[in-house]
């Protein structure tokens, strides 16, 4: 009975994980939980010692030490990049870059104009902010950081040029 359903399980496993929207959920999922992890262990740790604008310190250093790991999973197993290394991590690291300017942004505007200052509070609204930069950044790291070469953006659409048009048009229609 098991050998019966055994089979279709990793079928659909496989299938499944072809999809760079799985694969992201999984190993971003994975990135992005030791980056709350790191966030939330130096929030309560700076909000302890009373430390201003401790938020914007936390996001910084996770930031700081999640971005390579990031990128190295994301660029292996999501996206399965195949540029130049150094040139893929320029134009990853310009999307997080602005991620993380987002995530400063949102963040301080959650404590500043919304009140929400206690520790707990600011690691409910980082969920929040991280849930919407998430996907976000996906679409940006799938049609820039990791867009294959000659592939045109997502969304873009080839258009002919009329020389092109104008070779295929009937003779009587050519003046």
């Amino acid at each position: 009975m098991s050998a019966c359903i055994v089979g279709p399980m990793r079928n659909l496993v496989v299938a499944i994980s072809r999809r760079p929207e799985v694969r992201y959920l999984v190993f971003g999922g994975l990135n992005t939980a030791f980056s709350y992890g790191l966030y939330a262990v130096s929030l309560l740790a700076l909000d302890a010692w009373g430390v201003p604008a401790d938020f914007a310190i936390a996001i910084t250093f996770s930031w700081v030490v999640s971005n390579l790991t990031s990128f190295l999973l994301q660029r292996h197993f999501v996206f399965r990049g195949t540029g130049h290394p150094i040139r893929e991590f320029i134009k990853f690291t310009s999307v997080t870059l602005g991620s993380f300017i987002a995530n400063l942004v949102l963040s301080w505007f959650s404590a500043q104009v919304l009140g929400f200052d206690s520790a707990a509070e600011k690691l409910i609204s980082q969920l929040i902010v991280t849930a919407f930069l998430v996907v976000v950044t996906y679409v940006l790291h799938k049609t820039f950081s990791f867009r294959k070469a000659g592939a045109a953006p997502s969304g873009m659409v080839a258009v002919e040029e009329e020389s092109d048009v104008d070779d295929q048009a009937p003779a009587h229609d050519r003046r």
